[in-house]
């Protein structure tokens, strides 16, 4: 049926009907125009309605889409990893890069290395200071979506004691691991232990996935804020930021690059060329050279605290004439610490005691035996070279260098004492230091609080044996409050540090070096400990 209408009708929009027998041509320019017309109604009301919707969930879109980090950064480092295995491998490269990055802890730590909720979000210690019972925060799961609860803290632990992982040795008064529910676990010690938090803020509290299947030495599966997304073994090791990771901290860093470089002073020519973003930590060359391009503001430094110490031990047995209290009390004498803190160009700092300015129950030290050359030969005069074979043996691993032997062999022959230094390889160290005692000095690493033990200990590597530092040590062990721990421990270090079974000679101060791209860039213990999700862009 044909449709009709009068030509004077009103044409509503040009549109006529579609087989009006008059005007083609203008019939079909008005279609093509009533389509393009609703095209751009139709687009115009999509975006209004999209624009309405998004306006409504602002709070997750918009907010999200702003609050989305985007940085990367490279950080330039010395400790390599050898393998990912951060239950086996002991070296502090992965140390650094995993812990609480990809792999948290039942108890974590604050800035100034203190105690702070990890994956336990608060704890309780009983009167007698022998149960530790935590509450887990809720909700919590491994990056490959694997929950996390008690079961996974209790199988932790009873791995880390009976594989005996890195850190088994700061469980070794654990008698029992139990959970009563999903988020609750208990821990029960034989005797007190008033360093058990801080050592399950370290390997000895590390979580893992009892359900998870991984090649350890290859890989890594975590509860924290990265995952392990590239590594190249003693170049690179990058660390992609796990959006669904289930804390709240929010993150400035979406990938950081740990690069591996053989010696410091490359590393702050990496720097310098602007190839990485932060340098940690200087080695005392290095450190020298930065400081000098810091005046230039290329990059800044920022100055830590750390635990890692350097001590000169004595042998202290009773077939070492070092066994004698008066001829050590001598030696610190004698030494001076100022210059041998100097030579390390403001890498570390004087110490006079076992106690970190990181540990509970820190206090200075090094006024207990000030230099005085005069004084400490006057002692040491009433002890004839003839007793101790004409020269005392001072013998060290080479990886010290030759810079601290020659100073403390001169330092010493200022005050009559004569010294025969000589560096060998760890393995003939072990052999002739460790295993047959020939030796009357040493170098080693201590670790504050954590090798606090050892002078309680008759059979550690000086033999030394007191009856005063034992008892004390007991007391420590003993404590049933923070308040009495941090007096007994006090007391613990000043008798050893009174008593000199070895002289502490520095403890690291490590140095990051940064450029101003970035900000809040971790400074204490980063050779072994450089969380990333605290630092910030500014940019």
């Amino acid at each position: 049926m044909t449709s009709h209408r009068e030509d004077n009708e009103p044409d509503h929009g040009g549109i006529r009907a579609y087989d009006a027998p008059q005007g083609d041509s203008h019939r079909r320019n008005g279609f093509v125009s009533f389509i393009i017309f609703l095209v751009i109604v139709a687009g115009l009301g999509s975006v209004c309605w999209g624009g309405w919707l998004l306006y409504k969930r602002k709070g997750v879109s918009f907010e999200h889409a702003i609050s989305m980090p985007s940085k990367s950064v490279t950080i330039a480092s010395t400790s390599v990893p050898q393998s990912l295995d951060v239950r086996k491998d002991s070296g502090t490269g992965v140390e650094q890069a995993l812990l609480n990055n990809v792999y948290e802890t039942l108890v974590s730590q604050d800035a100034s290395g203190a105690p702070a909720p990890g994956i336990a979000r608060s704890w309780t210690i009983s009167s007698d200071g022998r149960s530790y019972t935590f509450h887990l925060h809720a909700s919590m799961h491994f990056s490959n979506g694997d929950a996390l609860d008690a079961s996974d803290v209790v199988w932790s632990l009873q791995q880390i004691i009976t594989s005996k992982f890195v850190g088994a040795d700061a469980l070794a008064d654990v008698t029992e691991v139990s959970h009563s529910d999903a988020s609750t676990v208990t821990i029960r010690l034989k005797s007190p232990d008033p360093l058990l938090l801080r050592q399950l803020s370290g390997r000895a509290g590390i979580v893992y996935d009892r359900t998870g299947k991984i090649d350890y030495a290859t890989q890594a599966l975590g509860s924290g804020p990265y995952t392990v997304s590239g590594w190249k073994p003693g170049t690179k090791l990058q660390l992609t930021l796990d959006t669904k990771y289930w804390g709240t901290q929010p993150a400035a860093v979406t990938q950081a690059t740990f690069t591996y470089f053989s010696d410091a002073t490359a590393m702050v020519h990496a720097l310098q060329s602007s190839k990485v973003d932060i340098a940690t930590p200087l080695e005392p060359d290095a450190m020298a050279q930065a400081s000098n391009e810091a005046k230039d503001s290329r990059f800044s430094l920022v100055t830590g605290k750390s635990n890692d110490t350097l001590a000169l031990v004595f042998n202290a047995r009773t077939d070492s004439v070092l066994s004698d209290q008066r001829f050590r009390e001598a030696i610190r004498y004698m030494l001076d610490h100022a210059s041998i803190v100097a030579a390390q160009h403001g890498t570390v700092a004087a110490i006079g005691g076992p106690l970190s300015p990181l540990d509970e129950g820190y206090q200075d030290e090094t006024g207990l035996f000030p230099h005085d050359t005069a004084k400490g030969a006057q002692m040491a005069s009433y002890f004839s070279p003839s007793y101790y074979h004409g020269s005392l043996r001072f013998i060290y691993p080479q990886s010290y260098g030759p810079a601290i032997g020659a100073l403390v062999k001169a330092q010493l022959a200022a005050g009559g004492v004569p010294v025969t230094v000589t560096m060998v390889s760890d393995a003939d160290w072990q052999n002739t230091v460790e295993t047959q005692h020939a030796f009357d000095m040493t170098l080693a690493p201590m670790a504050g609080a954590e090798d606090a033990a050892t002078f309680a200990d008759p059979a550690s590597l000086s033999g030394y044996d007191s009856p005063d530092a034992q008892q004390a040590w007991k007391s420590v062990k003993a404590s049933k409050n923070d308040a009495d721990c941090l007096k007994n421990m006090a007391s613990y270090a000043t008798t050893v540090a009174t008593q000199s079974p070895v002289d502490w000679l520095y403890v690291s101060t490590p140095v990051t070096a940064y450029n101003h791209t970035v900000t809040n860039v971790p400074s204490n213990s980063t050779a072994e400990y450089f969380p990333v999700r605290g630092i910030g862009s500014a940019q």
